[in-house]
């Protein structure tokens, strides 16, 4: 049993290594492939969010050029060819900057202007209609930037003209030097021009878009944007390879979104960003929680299967010992009455133990005894038999209480050699219960039988019985060998008896308090036990007063 049974544990054993690592494994591979993806769509994200700087950056192109073309002193005109020449149709636009006299006309048909204007889906002026057109007519797109870069230069040297002007004596020195400082002057109107701090602008801009976009497919994943105007090194390089799984970056990519008007020199402006994230794997494992937790309930699940059927061979192997040790203790038990009664007849018969009346009754009162103790062992099994096929039914009467304890008390001082000190107080005057009066006799001289068993003379038993609310509490306490800490959540199981230490001739079935057990709680009530080892034992039995 003991081979077959480490043949099990070394088979669970292995098996729920098996279980954990597969578990593991797809786990890390899971994991792995995750961050792959992971690493894949940051570089998808930037380029998303890219594309909307672009949007946002066309769109206040748009704003810029309409309001320009729409500004005093800027005249837009459209003209046709003569009426004669119908094969053609040929529209002339005119852009004129104030004062300037730059008249840089674009000829395009009557069909291009009607598909525009489609294309906006809404009646529009021609300021309106010419932007949208400038993006994709280069030509036209040159000649409007052409016109609004003079208008912007005139404007900013309008100041100077006008010196000039009032002050005709003006020295070529003095001139160059008011120029200068013209020249210095931020110009307000500027197609070209750019706000100070457009690179802070662009920066918690694109953060945002990127953000947004992240959110959309890696919600959990925070990340640092790297922005310069040089080159941006992959970090990899200068952290000395990364490990992967612990890293992610972007590719470097080109902005040159910022917005506001055309760039003159793109070069100028370019800004190179990456996005960074270091603690890349946390943000994934936050995506695979739920998973992984999956996993690891499956696991704690496999675990728990497995020690339940482990506890489940351990308590068969443990209640097989004990059915052993039950069937010879009672072998033994069956023997000694059958063989004490054997003996009586036999003197009976060879002694002529007839024709002696003192000596016939002894034998005979020694062989009703013994067979009395044969059925009570047969009653026993018995009623184990019938507790689980749970045929037995209670017939619950009155009972006196001070009667029956007195009984018991008496039938014990009658029933042992031993000498036996037996104390009973009812501190509630608690006069009558209703139990099975047989089955809760037994109950308690099976507790005073094992407390006179188990005591060393001279035997000292103290009975108390209270009232606590609707509950009679019976204490039963001797002054026996006491219970191991180790077998106290055993000894109410079914054939189990507490080694005896040096006390061998008691004898027993471990049925007792299994049966103590079983009857108290068919009566709704509890029992417990207290002990310690060489200063006794306290029994404790709750009984309801009355049935319910």
């Amino acid at each position: 049993m003991k081979t077959k049974f480490k043949i099990v544990l070394l088979l669970a054993a292995v098996a729920l290594t098996g279980i954990i690592l597969f578990q593991a494994y797809w786990s890390f591979n899971a994991f792995k492939l995750n961050k792959q993806r992971f690493d894949d769509d940051i570089d998808l994200v930037m380029q998303r969010a890219l594309d909307s700087c672009k949007k946002d950056y066309f769109d206040s192109i748009r704003v810029v050029l309409v309001k320009r073309l729409s500004a005093p002193g800027i005249t837009i005109k459209l003209d046709t060819i003569p009426s004669w020449d119908t094969a053609h149709r040929v529209v002339y636009i005119s852009v004129k900057s104030k004062g300037n006299g730059v008249d840089k006309p674009f000829n395009t048909t009557l069909p291009v202007l009607d598909f525009y204007r489609k294309q906006i889906g809404h009646p529009v002026p021609l300021p309106e209609l010419i932007t949208e057109m400038s993006f994709y007519q280069p030509q036209l797109l040159n000649q409007v930037m052409l016109i609004l870069e003079m208008d912007d230069i005139n404007i900013k040297l309008s100041g100077l003209f006008a010196y000039m002007r009032a002050h005709p004596n003006l020295s070529a020195d003095s001139l160059n030097k008011l120029k200068n400082e013209e020249d210095k002057k931020p110009l307000n109107v500027g197609v070209y021009e750019l706000p100070k701090n457009f690179r802070q602008a662009d920066s918690v801009k694109f953060y945002k878009y990127y953000r947004a976009e992240l959110n959309k497919i890696h919600p959990k994943s925070n990340f640092e944007l790297k922005i310069s105007t040089q080159h941006i090194p992959a970090s990899s390089n200068d952290i000395h390879h990364v490990k992967e799984l612990q890293y992610s970056e972007t590719q470097e990519y080109l902005y040159k979104y910022h917005g506001f008007s055309f760039v003159q020199d793109n070069h100028n402006n370019e800004l190179f960003v990456r996005a960074v994230f270091d603690r890349a794997q946390v943000g994934v494992l936050k995506e695979m929680i739920l998973p992984l937790l999956l996993s690891g309930l499956l696991i704690l699940f496999t675990i728990f299967c497995f020690y339940y059927i482990i506890r489940i061979i351990i308590t068969q192997k443990r209640l097989t010992e004990l059915k052993d040790d039950f069937i010879n203790n009672m072998t033994h038990e069956l023997k000694t009455p059958i063989a004490t009664i054997t003996v009586a007849i036999e003197g009976l018969q060879k002694f002529n133990g007839l024709n002696d009346p003192e000596k016939t009754q002894r034998y005979l009162q020694t062989s009703r005894n013994e067979l009395a103790r044969l059925n009570d062992l047969v009653g026993k099994v018995l009623n184990v038999a019938a507790f689980e096929s749970k045929e037995v039914a209670l017939n619950r009467e009155k009972i006196n209480v001070d009667d029956l304890i007195n009984e018991l008390i008496n039938a014990e001082k009658h029933k042992t050699e031993k000498a036996i000190n037996i104390t009973y107080n009812n501190t509630s005057n608690i006069t009558t219960l209703e139990a099975d009066k047989m089955h809760f006799r037994n109950v308690l001289a099976n507790i005073i039988d094992n407390a006179v068993k188990y005591s060393k003379e001279p035997v000292d038993i103290k009975i108390d019985v209270r009232r606590d609310n609707a509950n009679a509490v019976f204490t039963i306490k001797d002054n026996g060998i006491g219970i191991p800490a180790e077998h106290i959540d055993h000894i109410f199981d079914k054939f189990y008896r507490v080694p005896a230490g040096n006390v061998h001739n008691v004898k027993g079935t471990g049925l007792g308090l299994n049966y103590v057990k079983y009857i108290v709680r068919a009566h709704g009530g509890s029992v417990s036990v207290k002990s310690e080892l060489g200063r006794g034992s306290e029994f404790v039995i709750i009984i309801p007063l009355k049935n319910e």
